[in-house]
């Protein structure tokens, strides 16, 4: 399969190339159904952001008020996983601030998201157009995004602007243009430093980009480089202190990465997670289709980055298998939104070429099936949402809001350990909350422990990452303890009635530590 990936467009740049259409006039147009269609993803959930989500509005918080990069003030850390994501929600938050008069991260978060539901739109278009096929497929392309249950119930994590990231590499591929691309792989680089398995596998399979093969490499490497040789020094870890957090955490009991999909479709049904898994599915006989000879002769030239899509996929969820790391729903987005914008654009080319409005009605029609099929994953929600698709938080995130800023007003300035969700309550605490994510003393223990269990190699990587990390500081003394019980309550301690639809009722309480 390597060989093929490596040689496809190559042998597919033989057959005759369909007329590239001039892309500027329309894409604009498909732009605005993307911006229309993310304001609608952003009204429909942003009263159910999940945990890990407030966890990065935090950061963009405190980096767009007082340029601190942490979970909680007075604390810095490194537990932002997506370091480009929380920069452009920082901005905006800065940006909407200025005109608003207030700090608004969920605003800010909407704006962003539009803006890169617009750029997923218009690459996805421009790269049908080079096809020689209506830029209406930009819609599909789309709609199979925004229904991943992977991609909705992870908004405000890094799921959208990998995406968008990702169909724009992809057109930049089709058209040859490898200074654009390497910016872009730079870009979605810092949005997830384990995408580059998925870029370096649309790097090889494309051909027009691998012509002058040092270009796009050392640009993204320009792209790149600054923040991790920046984190490196002043952080202590080139990379996130997730990577240590998330490995250690290994499982939720059984359910790990590997078996994940399993345990989804037992616990919520076939249906939603078909959404996810049928369009990957068609990217894979796409890619399939494209490295047969018969194929791949009448297909346009430059189809082999949506190879490069598939196989990148595929190893990025053979990689994180192999990590053996718990089954985070949006650990399954970069895979499934890789395949399924292959898979539609793919499509496009294995079917018949039709006259100008029946080739804009199919797409059309494909959009509107998968948005009726993303309506009938809502089930007994509220709309707006009060909780997403995929959910397994102890409470709903209206319930965390109101628990964290009671938990504020009662703490003030003094430190209180976490009971194990983090992001919504010290969102809306503003206080310090602890635990291995906001505070680095706790870090820097689960760092030994990583190091201890590193094979030979391993922990030579890991030493060399975390060479400049001060293992001599130590955690916060907290004062207060928040816990999340489903048993008795403390008498005469604060305490909070909670419901999720994940575990059922249960009581968060705040007590004192002696």
């Amino acid at each position: 399969m390597a060989s093929s990936v490596e040689t496809v467009d190559h042998e597919v740049g033989t057959a005759p190339a369909a007329p590239a259409r001039r892309t500027g006039r329309s894409t604009p147009a498909w732009a605005a159904a993307g911006a229309v269609v993310g304001a609608a993803v952003v009204w429909l959930t942003h009263e159910a952001l999940i945990d890990d989500a407030y966890i990065t509005l935090a950061y963009a918080r405190n980096v767009a008020t007082d340029l601190h990069w942490g979970l909680i003030p007075g604390e810095e850390a490194n537990s932002a996983t997506s370091p480009l994501n929380v920069l452009v929600l920082a901005l905006a938050t800065w940006l909407t601030s200025l005109v608003t008069g207030d700090v608004r991260p969920v605003v800010a978060l909407g704006i962003v998201t539009v803006v890169l539901s617009a750029l997923l739109a218009a690459w996805s278009a421009e790269t049908a157009l080079r096809f020689g096929r209506s830029g209406a497929w930009s819609l599909p392309a789309l709609a199979v995004v925004m229904a991943n249950p992977f991609v909705n119930s992870a908004i405000g994590l890094e799921v959208v602007l990998t995406a968008a990231l990702l169909a724009g590499l992809t057109a930049q591929a089709v058209a040859g243009r490898p200074v654009a691309f390497g910016v872009l792989a730079g870009l979605l680089v810092l949005t997830r430093l384990d995408l580059g398995v998925i870029v370096a596998a649309v790097y090889l399979a494309s051909s027009a980009v691998r012509r002058r093969f040092w270009v796009a490499p050392a640009v993204a490497v320009a792209v790149a480089l600054p923040w991790f040789a920046f984190s490196w020094w002043h952080f202590g870890s080139a990379i996130p202190d997730t990577f240590v957090i998330k490995t250690l955490q290994r499982s939720f009991g059984e359910q790990t990465f590997a078996n994940g999909l399993w345990t989804l479709w037992a616990a919520r049904g076939l249906f939603p997670l078909a959404l996810a898994l049928v369009p990957a599915a068609v990217g894979l006989a796409t890619a399939v289709a494209l490295l047969v000879p018969a194929v791949r002769r009448r297909c346009p030239a430059g189809t082999g980055p949506l190879v490069g899509l598939v196989v990148g996929g595929l190893a990025y969820f053979g990689a994180y298998a192999v990590l053996e790391v718990p089954p985070y729903q949006w650990y399954y987005a970069p895979s499934t939104v890789a395949l399924g914008l292959a898979g539609v654009l793919g499509l496009s080319l294995l079917l018949p070429r039709l006259g100008r409005r029946a080739g804009t009605a199919l797409p059309v029609a494909l959009a509107l099936a998968v948005g009726f099929l993303f309506v009938g994953t809502w089930e007994n929600r509220p709309v707006p949402w009060d909780r997403p698709v995929y959910f397994g938080a102890w409470a709903l995130p209206a319930d965390y809001r109101v628990v964290g800023a009671a938990v504020g007003e009662i703490v003030g300035d003094r430190a209180v350990s976490s009971p194990g969700e983090i992001g919504t309550l010290a969102y809306a605490c503003r206080c310090p909350l602890v635990d291995p994510f906001s505070d680095r003393g706790i870090t820097v223990q689960l760092v030994e422990q990583r190091l201890a269990g590193a094979g030979p190699l391993a922990r030579t990587l890991l030493e060399w990452n975390f060479a400049r990390l001060d293992r001599r500081i130590k955690p916060r003394p907290v004062e207060f303890r928040l816990v999340w019980t489903q048993g008795p309550v403390p008498p005469g301690v604060p305490s909070w009635p909670t419901n999720s639809p994940a575990t059922g009722p249960g009581v968060l309480f705040l007590e004192p530590v002696s």
